[in-house]
């Protein structure tokens, strides 16, 4: 086994196993909240589906990107939310049944979005997109669908040791994706330098950016919703972007990776003021209510 597989399966270990404990934990009681208020669920594939990648075709149209980054951009904006993303959303104010809904159904709209993207990225700009739908399901059923179907398995039909299994699912993933990121930084480091240049990192930040303002815009009238609605639009999955832009440039690898984990850095570091700034928010709410 060589040393790449070995890091691939440690970050999918960790991943799998973060969302494992997410399903342990959501305890649903009621339906989730997106389908029995479809308009919330609208609003949200609207903003995620329709506006943040017309912005993306926009800049990409715009600005003379470097190869393969534009496809990056454009597939991040077609793919679902990150697998482990539900903490980023319930820190952001998302109830439980809203957060994994929205995880959800953003991974079901990415299984039609996605090739449609491609069809409009090759009639828009001329480049052929090869794209292996079974190869996205996959991946979608592997890292989300699946985990997520095991933890809330566990908490339906072994309720007693469930928080002892999440909690150990939880520790053994948040270690495992940890040791595989640094790893994939160490190894990767340079094509991260070597794909910041040529607006690369303009491009990036305006996604990101774009995507806050557009889920907060979108979220519906309460707050925690926008807040996960914005977290949620920037923080997706770099496996499609990785399948969608290396089947469209395969020969700028290193560009792409480069971007992609250049994109994962922008988004969770921009997401961190965006939090502050909610919980903020709600604390002067709370503070005012208060007699």
């Amino acid at each position: 086994m060589g040393f790449e597989m070995i890091l691939n399966l440690t970050l999918f270990l960790g991943i799998v196993l973060l969302v494992v404990a997410i399903g342990i934990r959501a305890r649903l009681e009621d339906p989730l909240l997106l389908l029995h208020e479809p308009v919330l669920a609208v609003r949200a594939m609207v903003a995620m589906y329709v506006v943040l990648p017309a912005f993306v075709m926009l800049l990409v149209w715009l600005l003379p990107l470097q190869t393969g980054v534009g496809a990056v951009l454009l597939g991040f904006a077609v793919s679902p939310v990150l697998p482990p993303w539900a903490p980023k959303g319930a820190a952001a104010g998302g109830k439980a049944d809203y957060v994994i809904g929205l995880q959800l159904l953003s991974t079901g709209a990415a299984l039609v979005v996605a090739p449609l993207m491609a069809w409009i990225a090759y009639r828009a700009f001329g480049v052929a997109a090869p794209f292996d739908p079974m190869a996205m399901v996959i991946v979608l059923l592997a890292t989300v669908v699946v985990p997520l179907a095991i933890g809330m398995g566990i908490t339906r039909f072994q309720p007693g040791p469930a928080p002892r299994v999440a909690a150990l699912a939880n520790r053994a993933g948040g270690v495992l994706l940890g040791l595989g990121v640094v790893v994939l930084l160490i190894v990767h480091g340079g094509a991260i330098l070597g794909a910041i240049g040529q607006f690369t990192l303009f491009a990036i930040v305006a996604v990101v950016l774009a995507g806050l303002l557009v889920g907060h815009l979108f979220g519906g009238p309460d707050p925690g919703n926008r807040g996960a609605l914005a977290s949620a639009t920037v923080l997706r999955h770099p496996a499609i972007a990785l399948l969608l832009a290396t089947g469209v440039f395969p020969g700028h690898e290193a560009t792409v990776m480069g971007a992609v984990l250049l994109y994962l850095l922008t988004a969770l570091l921009l997401n961190v003021p965006y939090e502050r700034w909610r919980k903020a928010v709600a604390a002067g709410q709370a503070g005012g209510a208060d007699p």
